[in-house]
């Protein structure tokens, strides 16, 4: 079996599967990789996230021992587009080509997880999936709140994102916010469809680092008032475990309570889709790339879970 134009084989594709578990045809969940960058403020280097990521993937284990399977077979398999060509195109434009890159993926029954560099591509993947899903819930991992109307002049940065989706008319919510401006906080507090789990709220300093997520994740599942688009920034997590990063913030989510918060949002509302963004490798250090490769492919094996469930 021949692999269509425009998708990757074993050796470039996520996870480094082969055929027929590769092959679009079949395949259950589609990952496309956009590889954009333009407003980054700090550290450059996240449109080289999405390609890290799909190299460090064919090191993860493809049993996942608390699932007690193999999450691409449950789904029929992955497939991995080739990466969208973004040379040239900034901030509109780029948004609206990633749309039109997504957008024709998002099909019932199918799960599409888009690879974008600063977290400004994510609001193309965002739109194509409230194309299709008219009620759609977004909720957003991140450390900043990315509500300024515009950062440097530019309603598109990567600061703003978050702006453009509530113009948008979408439900927010975000989780693990650490990071924001007083222009951010009056947005949040005169805007009742956004809801927001500042980490110094969620995250007990007083109490053991990991498995608190009890304590507050049925609260975010609660907020959430339609099904689930997650918007994963890396920086959302502590960067500890995470420092390869564009905007990198410290006290931030931990492994174990991220994956409770995925549970139970794919067990509840259910997620239909998710982006990831910001991850800016470091030369010669692999550790950050793997763990949102392992990340990634555990969450697509609870949202498949959560799909037998509800």
């Amino acid at each position: 079996m021949t692999l269509p134009h425009g998708w990757l084989g074993q050796e470039r594709n996520f996870l480094g599967i082969g055929e027929p578990w590769c092959h679009p045809d079949h395949a259950g969940v589609y990952v496309l990789p956009a590889p954009y960058e333009h407003t980054s403020s700090y550290v450059r280097g996240s449109d080289r996230g999405p390609s890290a990521i799909i190299d460090a993937s064919h090191q993860v284990e493809l049993y996942d021992e608390t699932l007690h399977c193999e999450p691409y077979r449950e789904w029929g398999g992955i497939a991995t587009a080739a990466p969208l060509a973004l040379e040239g195109k900034v901030d509109r434009e780029a948004v609206e080509a990633i749309e039109a890159y997504v957008r024709p993926h998002v099909q019932p029954g199918r799960f599409v997880l888009t690879l974008t560099g600063e977290h400004t591509g994510a609001l193309g993947a965002i739109r194509a999936h409230a194309h299709r899903y008219p009620d759609l819930c977004v909720v957003q991992i991140d450390a900043h709140g990315d509500l300024r109307k515009a950062y440097q002049d530019n309603p598109y940065s990567h600061a703003s994102v978050m702006a453009r989706v509530v113009d948008e008319g979408l439900p927010l919510v975000q989780v693990g916010i650490r990071s924001i401006s007083p222009e951010e906080i009056g947005l949040i507090n005169r805007t009742p469809s956004v809801t927001t789990f500042f980490a110094s709220q969620i995250l007990d300093p007083a109490g053991p680092y990991e498995g608190r997520a009890a304590r507050w994740v049925p609260d975010v599942v609660k907020a959430c008032k339609g099904p689930v688009y997650l918007t994963f920034d890396c920086d959302g997590l502590d960067s500890s475990l995470l420092p390869a990063l564009g905007t990198p913030e410290p006290g931030g989510l931990g492994w174990y309570d991220t994956l409770a918060l995925v549970t139970a949002l794919a067990q509840g509302p259910g997620i239909v889709g998710m982006d990831v963004s910001e991850l800016a490798p470091i030369e010669g250090f692999v550790a950050p790339q793997f763990a949102v490769a392992r990340l990634l492919y555990r969450i697509l094996g609870r949202v498949r879970a959560g799909r037998r469930v509800t």
